[in-house]
C-alpha cells in the first residue's frame, strides 16, 4: 500500500480482469468521493446484489479458475493471496480491496498466504452466477471455524428509541475454498471515509445498511443508553432509520474506512 491511509482521498482498488488471451490481469483503479453522508466523505452508490462471508482454512489453496461471478472480495482476518495467469501474485489484508471479473478462461489462483485462516466479505456486483460451486453443508461447519459470524444489530422501539443487540450467520455451504454464509440481499454498494476526529451527534442510519468497518471503528451510543463499539474487519446492520438514531465517534482517534452495503 502507498501510505498506511490509503483510501483518505480516493478509493484504492485492485481488479483482476480478462487479459484478453483466456487469462488474467491485474489493473489499479482508483474511485472518487463525491457526496457527503453528515460528516462522512462517500462515494456514488454502484450496483451490487448480494454479500456474504466466507471462512478458509489455513491450508486453504484453490487452483487456477474462473470466478464464479463477478464480485468485490474484502478479507476480515488474515493474508489472501491470488496469481493472475501471469505469474502475478499480489496478497489483501484488510483493508484492501480486490474486484474480481475474471468469470471465463483460466481465472486466477487463490490460496492463504501465510498459513492462517482467511476470513472475508463477497459482494456480488450482479446477478450473473457463471460457476456455481458451493453445496449445502451436511454437518457442521469445521470447528476452527466456529458456527458462524457475529454481528452487531442497531434497531429501534416503536417510540423510535435506539438499541441494539447481538446478531448471527451461520455457515450453511461449503465449497472448494471453505463454508459460507447465507447471502444477504443488496440492493448497491458506497464507500465511506470518516475522519479521525469523527463526533457525530443524534442521527438516524440513512437507510438500512449493512457497515463494513475495514479500518478504524465506529464507537456507539444508543437511545437506550447502550454502547457498542465495532472494529476493522466486523460489522454492523443499522436498521435505526425513523427515530432519534444513535451518536458515532472514532475509535481510538483513527479515521475509518467502511463500506455502505445498502440492503434490499
Amino acid at each position: 500500500m502507498p501510505s498506511q491511509d490509503p483510501h483518505r482521498d480516493t478509493v484504492v482498488l485492485t481488479a483482476i480482469e480478462p487479459d484478453g488471451a483466456g487469462g488474467s490481469r491485474f489493473v489499479e483503479e482508483t474511485i472518487a468521493y463525491d457526496a457527503t453522508s453528515g460528516p462522512l466523505q462517500v462515494t456514488r452508490r454502484r450496483p451490487a446484489t448480494a454479500v456474504s462471508f466466507r471462512w478458509a482454512p489455513g491450508d486453504f489453496d484453490f487452483d487456477y479458475h474462473p470466478a464464479p461471478r463477478k464480485r468485490l472480495v474484502v478479507v476480515t482476518e488474515g493474508t489472501l493471496e491470488v496469481t493472475a495467469s501471469d505469474g502475478e501474485a499480489r496478497r489483501f489484508r484488510c483493508g484492501d480491496l480486490l474486484e474480481v471479473r475474471d468469470t471465463e478462461g483460466r481465472g486466477h489462483r487463490s490460496r492463504s498466504a501465510d498459513g492462517a485462516p482467511v476470513r472475508s466479505a463477497f459482494i456480488a456486483l450482479d446477478a450473473d452466477l457463471r460457476h456455481d460451486r458451493l453445496t449445502a453443508l451436511e454437518g457442521d461447519a469445521p470447528d476452527a471455524a466456529g458456527a458462524g459470524i457475529d454481528y452487531l444489530h442497531n434497531r429501534e422501539d416503536t417510540g423510535g428509541r435506539s438499541f441494539c443487540t447481538p446478531a448471527h450467520l451461520p455457515y450453511l455451504y461449503g465449497g472448494p475454498s471453505g463454508v459460507v454464509t447465507p447471502e444477504l440481499p443488496l440492493v448497491g454498494i458506497s464507500y465511506a471515509y470518516a475522519a479521525a476526529d469523527l463526533d457525530y451527534e443524534w442521527h438516524p442510519a440513512p437507510r438500512r445498511q449493512l457497515v463494513l468497518v475495514l479500518s478504524g471503528g465506529i464507537a456507539m451510543t444508543y437511545g437506550s443508553g447502550q454502547q457498542s463499539q465495532v472494529t476493522a474487519g466486523n460489522f454492523l446492520v443499522g436498521e435505526d432509520t425513523d427515530g432519534q438514531g444513535h451518536i458515532s465517534r472514532a475509535v481510538d482517534g483513527a479515521a475509518r474506512f467502511s463500506i455502505f452495503a445498502h440492503l434490499g
